[in-house]
């Protein structure tokens, strides 16, 4: 089985191709992460805000 440069050139392609795709996919994957990790953290701050406003009409 004789393997030539061509082949051996298409197959690195092939797999940097490969590569690519993968972290385009994993850098969409983190930023949706980062996005609902910030988004929960303002919930967050919004619901203690709403604790203290509560606790503040109770007294």
């Amino acid at each position: 089985m004789d393997v030539t440069l061509k082949d051996l050139l298409a197959e690195i392609r092939n797999l940097s191709y490969l590569f690519y795709g993968y972290s385009v996919i994993w850098v969409i994957v983190l930023g949706y992460v980062f996005m609902l990790a910030r988004r929960a953290k303002n919930l967050r701050d919004q619901v203690d805000e709403l604790k203290k406003e509560i606790e503040a009409e109770k007294k």
